[in-house]
């Protein structure tokens, strides 16, 4: 099956939005082919939406609800505000009404291409730094939302690298201005290459 193109998913984005009487339709949507596991992830923001395009051509009845799920984050940011919670009520009633039952996660196989029929296993640690107030995390999956250092929303530097010894060692040397730093000059591309 052929993907949508990102303009037909900006416009059904922009359908959903409009039905859930958000002012603000404007969403951008992007394929990410460097999405492993995550079906989508919503920048609310920004207004960005990026989808994953090897899960959901596996998949592509489950589209809908993974474009839904995404755009029901950044609807309820724009009508609730910036402390609204990621699947609260707020977002449960949004994917209700757009007729999707509000599942956080998807139920997508994610197979190792090298290894049929066994799970893909995580390879990667990243670096998670609040850029507003320098606080570390490292973690075995990127999570989003409040600094635990600053109660600021999303306003985080991601760098990721191999999860051994000395990709651990490589992630805790860096600093605030050493991630701020890769992800300027180099690009994020780049940086999540460390």
């Amino acid at each position: 099956m052929t993907l949508p193109t990102e303009a037909e998913l900006e416009r059904r984005t922009a359908e959903l939005l409009a039905a859930w009487r958000v002012r603000d339709t404007a969403v951008a949507v992007r394929w990410n082919r460097r999405l492993s596991s995550t079906a989508g992830r919503a920048f609310q923001r920004s207004g960005r939406i990026e989808l994953n395009p090897t899960l959901l051509a596996r998949a592509p009845a489950e589209l809908p609800m993974v474009l839904a799920h995404e755009a029901a984050h950044i609807a309820a940011f724009r009508l609730f505000g910036p402390n609204v919670a990621a699947h609260g009520r707020h977002w449960r009633s949004l994917m209700r009404l757009a007729g999707h039952e509000p599942a956080v996660t998807h139920d997508i196989p994610v197979d190792d291409p090298r290894l049929p029929g066994r799970p893909r296993r995580r390879r990667f640690l990243y670096l998670r730094v609040c850029e507003g107030c320098g606080d570390r995390r490292l973690l075995d999956a990127v999570r989003y939302g409040r600094c635990h250092g600053c109660e600021a929303r999303d306003r985080y530097l991601v760098v990721k690298s191999s999860a051994g010894p000395r990709g651990r060692a490589a992630l805790e040397r860096l600093t605030l201005a050493d991630v701020r730093a890769l992800h300027r000059s180099r690009g994020r591309a780049a940086a999540d290459s460390l």
